[in-house]
């Protein structure tokens, strides 16, 4: 038998899927909206004679309350549909350019556009590129991470051209339901303390086990249940205070999809999240094992354009956490072995494949040719037509602040995140290829889940009889399990599982693993990551 020859640790292949449940093949609410590059029209058709005076008293009473206007999207209209201003720092956009909610149910029950109940208009307050939330929640979508989708619209307000907005989805119930099943267990959304006179940020910090100093540090979304507060309070005790980090945070975190989420904020430059700025997520906590679910949010700033981040994101440390103290649901993964190993691991995986200039460019280039008449039309743009061309490729400086550019981040990042890997000893070059899955006699399939945590499924299909061998081996490729040895296997649909284990029966630790099947002379290799 030959050995496997490995050179590298990589993670896991990067599977592009759309929703973190891939067994679901449904056409999705919002799809016709999200999926591709699209610019869509919206009409909001206000009968009010000062409708911007009342949108702005509204927001600025504070109380997100709605205003009833008629809405054309697309050419349907939506009747009594919910409509007011959002938005922090964005707010203070030129030209009257505020972000939107629209909230199709608001006033008529049931009532939605293309399945979905609300969407958010986003101004690209600080963007020149108009490009850096669109190229990050695509990133997300792509990686499995669960995000909101995100194209393109255009305003009308009575008729008028108003301005060019991105069109995000909002994250409810059926946000939850599509991404993991069920909409059922306490949610919450961090709040916004930046620039407020509250200084309250969703930072997962201890304050004490009386549960009022929680409430206004974090926004519960999900209906209020006897208990709701006091669970959070207790999740968050024990990652403050668990004599086993480690330990603690698998039985209460699906740091699967944790690690990617935060792996790619860190990846794609995005400060203005919880690992800096301490905002922009929600959390949730799905029964039945109610382990917290991480929700990414509001990455209009990401690639750098968020004021007062990190000046040298393009070289940001791979490790990187806004303070140890200040951060500590990020701090203690940096600061325990095995999590932060795991860490690495999961940011090799989503940096390897996909965080190249061979990818991501044309994308950008595919964007920006899209938008690129929108861009030009708006009349209330916070930048220059020649400052969005600009952006796209090389850094700008507007009033002292610089805006990374696009391509230029992506060239220096990716050199940047290699070398800090190289170092840290997570080498994320491929040293070697999977063997063709399919050959005369039988094929191959990929594992399920993938990655995986405690056990995976390993499926293949056999095509003549003949005898089969199956055996995992780790990285080095050294022998771990033998699944199946010579067994003799008539045509049809074979499914074996593997529980994490050595021939020993001990427990084998996260990372990359190898199974091969033989037969007739003839093998096939695939990889799977065990991701504890």
């Amino acid at each position: 038998m030959k050995k496997i020859n490995i050179v590298c640790i990589i993670l896991f292949t990067f599977i592009s899927i759309i929703f973190i449940n891939p067994s679901d093949s449904r056409s999705a609410d919002g799809d016709s909206l999200f999926t591709g590059i699209q610019v869509h029209n919206i009409n909001i058709i206000f009968s009010q004679p000062n409708y911007w005076d009342s949108l702005i008293y509204y927001y600025n009473q504070g109380l997100e309350q709605y205003m009833s206007a008629t809405v054309i999207a697309n050419g349907q209209t939506f009747n009594n549909v919910g409509v007011r201003l959002k938005g922090n720092s964005s707010f203070t956009a030129p030209n009257n350019k505020k972000s939107f909610r629209l909230s199709f149910n608001e006033f008529v029950s049931g009532q939605k556009w293309n399945g979905l109940k609300g969407v958010h208009l986003n101004n690209f307050w600080n963007d020149p590129s108009f490009i850096r939330e669109k190229l990050h929640l695509d990133y997300c979508q792509n990686a499995g991470i669960a995000a909101p989708r995100c194209n393109y619209t255009r305003l009308y307000i009575n008729d008028t051209l108003f301005a060019f907005y991105s069109l995000v989805e909002h994250v409810n119930s059926n946000f939850l339901t599509s991404r993991f099943g069920t909409n059922e267990g306490d949610y919450f959304k961090a709040v916004d303390g930046i620039g407020t006179s509250s200084d309250l940020f969703s930072d997962f910090k201890w304050y004490g086990s009386d549960t009022s100093e929680y409430v206004n540090r974090y926004e519960l979304k999900s209906d209020y249940q006897p208990g709701t507060w006091q669970k959070l309070v207790n999740f968050i005790d024990t990652i403050n205070h668990s004599s086993n980090t480690a330990a603690a945070y698998s039985a209460g975190i699906n740091l699967t999809n944790y690690y990617k989420a935060m792996a790619v904020d860190n990846l794609m430059g995005n400060m203005d999240a919880y690992v800096f700025s301490g905002r922009n997520f929600y959390a949730y906590y799905p029964p039945p094992e109610y382990k917290m679910e991480w929700i990414v949010w509001d990455v209009s700033l990401s690639i750098g354009a968020l004021p007062g981040g990190p000046s040298n994101i393009e070289t940001l440390p791979v490790t990187f956490v806004q303070s140890d103290t200040g951060r500590p649901l990020l701090s203690k993964i940096m600061n325990d072995p095995v999590l932060k190993n795991n860490y690495l691991y999961a940011y090799c995986n989503i940096f390897l494949n996909d965080f190249n200039t061979a990818k991501l460019f044309p994308r950008i280039d595919s964007i920006a040719n899209i938008i690129r008449p929108y861009v030009y039309e708006d009349q209330r743009k916070m930048f220059t037509n020649a400052q969005f061309e600009t952006n796209i490729v090389s850094d700008i400086i507007v009033s002292g602040s610089r805006k990374p550019g696009l391509k230029s981040f992506i060239s220096q990042r990716k050199s940047s995140v290699q070398s800090q890997l190289n170092s840290l000893g997570v080498n994320c070059e491929v040293g070697i290829q999977e063997e063709n899955a399919t050959v005369n006699s039988f094929e191959l399939l990929q594992n399920y889940p993938n990655p995986f945590n405690p056990s995976t499924v390993i499926e293949y299909n056999i095509y003549k009889s003949t005898d089969v061998t199956i055996k995992i081996y780790d990285n080095l490729g050294k022998e771990i399990y033998t699944l199946i040895s010579n067994l003799y296997r008539n045509p049809g649909t074979y499914t074996l599982k593997w529980n994490g284990t050595d021939n020993a029966g001990r427990s084998v630790p996260s990372g990359l693993y190898f199974y091969k099947l033989e037969s007739d002379n003839n093998s096939v290799t695939k990889k799977m990551i065990l991701l504890k």
